[in-house]
């Protein structure tokens, strides 16, 4: 059923939200955890992993991009394949400093309109924003590389601590 929705945003909220109000009716009439209810929660968390990816995608799809990027190359020791990549990371630093609280807002309505429990909305976007954090944990740790060190743009980095409070 799924299938039927255009957008895979779409499929994953109708999968969640199935799958959600599956394992509330399961837990109620089943006093134990069968293998039915595990399986329905493995469900709803693989669904619900894929769907934070999908919603930070369009307004952090480009730092993400760049962390797991420069992360590999870091594993591989070939972060210097980036040092001429200046512009963009000029353009991602000042792109989510100027627009990451806004951003987070909207993601924050959007999914507590699209989920009806409110529980598992509030989840969903507690989970959307711990990843967002990791996400930019990791662009610091890429940008204090000796490759990046030099940069001006380091400056205009929100702190990491005040993205937490905020």
């Amino acid at each position: 059923m799924a299938a039927e929705f255009p957008s895979r945003r779409d499929q994953l909220i109708f999968l969640i939200n199935n799958y959600d109000m599956m394992l509330s009716v399961l837990m109620v009439t089943l006093l134990t955890k069968p293998k039915e209810v595990e399986g329905f929660q493995q469900l709803l968390l693989a669904r619900t992993q894929e769907f934070i990816e999908e919603i930070l995608s369009p307004p952090f799809g480009g730092m993400i991009a760049f962390v797991k990027e420069s992360e590999a190359l870091m594993e591989k020791g070939q972060l210097d394949k980036l040092k001429n990549d200046e512009a963009r990371i000029a353009q991602l630093v000042r792109g989510f400093s100027s627009t990451w609280k806004q951003s987070v807002e909207a993601l924050s309505q959007d999914v507590m309109r699209s989920f009806t429990n409110f529980k598992n909305g509030t989840s969903i976007i507690q989970g959307a924003l711990t990843q967002l954090i990791q996400y930019y944990h990791g662009f610091h740790k890429v940008l204090s590389q000796p490759t990046f060190r030099s940069l001006a743009v380091r400056s205009e980095l929100i702190n990491l601590h005040h993205l937490m409070v905020e």
